[in-house]
């Protein structure tokens, strides 16, 4: 797959302005094949959500605030779990719950594509068929951290029972697509030593198969989100399932070993390339720290959203440069709605208006203007900074 290269994108090309329809303000849906995307506006920073709430389902206020800043939302494993025994239950509720305040709101399953987790009703069908479990190439149990099973792609049992959960919660269901976790895991190449030469590709395979299947069994108007893109300093995933997806992930741009400025701008180019391609581009970002760092959960909330405010421009000009028509920006410190994920920065009112040119690059530095914004920012050094223009025909 060719990657963009943003040296050659000097030429200044003057994108059509948005045309704002739908029911919510600011708001647009493009035509044709992307009529189930989500809507998208270049008016702000393209924002969307992506947790679980540990408790209950969100109360009123949490449901219309995300309903009402962003157009769509992957409710992760576990939602609602302290309400629902299965997550299923606290998805299929939540999002009922959300399309009250927006109807026009997309959301989408969370379903690992790889980990049996057992807050789904599913593991309770998955644990009945020991056929279905991955083993490793001496007939062990192949189990991440030593409790999590892993599903055998290579068995069509294993991807017709996983398809049909996905497609009762989507076409049966209330929610508008769903979110294939882990592909990153499922293709790593250390997994051939682990499962053998025959067995890897075999759940290779498998992987294709399962997606093709989805797809089949959702419908063209549903929307498969996967995860996703990921650059560390020995690999590069690009968007390698294209064909049969609607949107990819890049789950940890500039932190979990992939915040070289190496591993940054293929990232960047990753997400410029897909988003041209027609592709919703998930972008999430970090603030410096994550939930899995211990000394930063110890301190106090009111210190980490300090923290997050004082950060947040390095990671929302490296998602700039690089953004296209459906591209969105995550910013937050987990997964979990308590992990910020509700937090919302001065950044993201500012009139920001369509590109008016793809970025140029001059070493390891990106810049890019918008309607209502020059972006630049240094991959090497780690620096940014974003100039609003309030009015650009009267600043110029």
């Amino acid at each position: 797959m060719r990657i963009l290269d943003l040296r050659n994108l000097a030429v200044a090309v003057v994108l059509p302005i948005v045309i704002l329809t739908g029911t919510a303000p600011g708001f647009t849906q493009s035509p044709g094949k992307t009529d189930h995307y989500p809507a998208f506006s270049w008016e702000t920073v393209p924002v969307g959500f992506h947790f679980g709430k540990d408790g209950p389902l969100m109360t009123a206020t949490e449901a219309e605030f995300v309903a009402s800043h962003a157009s769509f939302i992957c409710l992760e494993k576990g939602h609602a779990g302290k309400q629902f025994d299965h997550t299923e239950d606290g998805i299929e509720y939540e999002a009922r719950q959300l399309k009250r305040f927006n109807p026009d709101i997309k959301v989408i399953f969370y379903w690992n594509t790889f980990l049996d987790y057992s807050m789904f009703r599913a593991h309770d069908d998955y644990q009945k068929h020991p056929q279905w479990w991955l083993r490793t190439v001496e007939g062990n149990l192949d189990k991440k951290r030593g409790n999590l099973m892993r599903y055998d792609l290579s068995n069509a049992e294993v991807r017709q029972w996983w398809s049909d959960v996905a497609k009762k919660a989507v076409v049966d269901g209330s929610c508008d697509g769903v979110f294939m976790d882990a592909f990153p895991q499922i293709v790593s190449e250390a997994n051939r030593a682990v499962w053998g030469d025959a067995k890897y590709h075999a759940i290779q395979q498998g992987l294709v198969e399962i997606v093709k299947e989805t797809r089949a069994k959702i419908g063209q108007d549903k929307l498969i989100f996967y995860n996703g893109i990921r650059t560390t300093p020995t690999k590069h995933l690009g968007n390698d399932f294209i064909d049969d997806t609607d949107a990819v992930m890049i789950e940890h741009f500039g932190h979990f070993n992939s915040d070289s400025k190496e591993c940054m701008l293929k990232d960047i180019q990753a997400m410029a390339e897909s988003g041209k391609q027609g592709k919703i581009v998930v972008f999430k970002a970090w603030p410096g720290f994550a939930w899995t760092d211990n000394e930063a959960m110890a301190m106090p909330l009111a210190r980490k959203k300090q923290l997050a405010a004082a950060n947040i421009t390095f990671p929302l000009a490296a998602f700039l440069v690089g953004a296209q028509e459906h591209s969105y920006f995550i910013y937050n410190w987990g997964y979990r709605m308590r992990h910020g994920c509700l937090e919302w920065y001065p950044e993201l009112d500012k009139k920001l208006g369509p590109p008016l040119a793809d970025a140029t690059k001059t070493g390891w530095v990106l810049e890019r203007d918008f309607q209502h914004a020059h972006v630049w920012v240094n991959l090497e050094t780690k620096q940014a900074k974003i100039d609003w223009i309030e009015n650009k025909e009267t600043a110029e």
